[in-house]
C-alpha cells in the first residue's frame, strides 16, 4: 500500500473529503483535503484528537498478531463522518492512513472503494525474480 495514492483517492472519489498519513505520536503527514470539501487542517487536527486516532505501537501490535492474525483496517462511523483507517503491510515506521469520508446510506460503498483501491495497488507490484 503506497502513501502516495492516497491523494488519488482524495481526487477521483467525490466521497472522500480528506486522507492523511499518522504515526505512533498522532503526528500528522502528508495531509491531502479535497478541494470541494468543509475541512481544513485545524479541523482534521480537532476530529485526530476527539477521537484520539494515532497509530499503535509495534510491541502492541505482535502481541494482537500473534492472538488473532494482522490487524488491516477500521471503520469508524458517524452521522456526518466515516472514518476508515488502514494498517499497510511493511509499514516499519509504524504508520496509519486515515481516510474522512462522507457518511453515506450503504455504509459498505466508500470502505470498499477505499480498500479495493489500495488492494488493487498491492496487487499491481510487480513480481520479484528469483533467479536475478
Amino acid at each position: 500500500m503506497s502513501f502516495e495514492r492516497v491523494q488519488r483517492l482524495v481526487d477521483i472519489d467525490e466521497n472522500i473529503f480528506a486522507a492523511f498519513v499518522i504515526d505512533t505520536i498522532g503526528n500528522i503527514s502528508e495531509l491531502f483535503i479535497a478541494p470541494d470539501s468543509d475541512l481544513d487542517k485545524s479541523k482534521i487536527e480537532k476530529i485526530k484528537s476527539i477521537l484520539d486516532i494515532k497509530s499503535t505501537l509495534i510491541s502492541e501490535r505482535e502481541v494482537a498478531e500473534n492472538l488473532i492474525g494482522k490487524h488491516k483496517w477500521d471503520v469508524m462511523e458517524f452521522d456526518k463522518l466515516k472514518f476508515i483507517k488502514l494498517y499497510p503491510s511493511g509499514n516499519l515506521e509504524q504508520k496509519m492512513i486515515v481516510v474522512i469520508a462522507a457518511s453515506t446510506k450503504d455504509p459498505g460503498a466508500v470502505v470498499d472503494s477505499v480498500i479495493g483501491y489500495m488492494n488493487e495497488t498491492e496487487e499491481e507490484q510487480p513480481v520479484h525474480n528469483l533467479f536475478d
